[in-house]
């Protein structure tokens, strides 16, 4: 009924290609090792080459006639050439389906707006909003605010 149990060590053919590398007459247990692996060292290249926001604190208003500030948290910091007074492009990364296909079609990069750097650590800074890009110019983002998982990128 099941012939090709893992625990078997039977060759199993893998029809699916994972990052453009195909596996032929590969154990399940090394093509699942195999995605496995693939997958972890995807996001660790990922995470580092883009900086997000991962945080957003607004403090309780007090009623004192206008509504607190709020913080943004980056994961950018000194040792990537952010400083006190320095300005971060962010963006919210929008993915794209084909409704008759049921297929991805591909991320966009929508800008959001701009932060202004308030302090700066050495992995992670604070920001405040600066300004956000007018909904005439770019597609429609709703909410109109900087989000958790918003990408950043440093002005140059």
């Amino acid at each position: 009924m099941f012939p090709n149990w893992p625990w078997t060590g039977e060759e199993v053919k893998v029809v699916h290609s994972f990052g453009g590398v195909a596996m032929k007459n590969m154990n399940l247990f090394s093509a699942i090792a195999f995605a496995i692996g693939s997958f972890f060292s995807a996001n660790a290249c990922a995470s580092q080459a883009e900086h997000t926001v991962y945080q957003v604190y607004r403090p309780v208003d007090l009623g004192e006639g206008f509504p607190p500030p709020k913080d943004i948290f980056v994961s950018i910091g000194t040792m990537d050439g952010i400083r006190k007074g320095s300005y971060l492009d962010v963006y919210r990364r929008v993915s794209s389906f084909d409704n008759l296909t049921s297929r991805h079609m591909g991320d966009h990069m929508i800008p959001v707006g701009r932060l202004k750097i308030i302090y700066a650590d050495e992995k992670t800074a604070i920001a405040r909003a600066d300004r956000f890009v007018s909904l005439e110019e770019e597609p429609a983002l709703m909410p109109q605010a900087v989000m958790i998982g918003d990408v950043v990128r440093r002005v140059q």
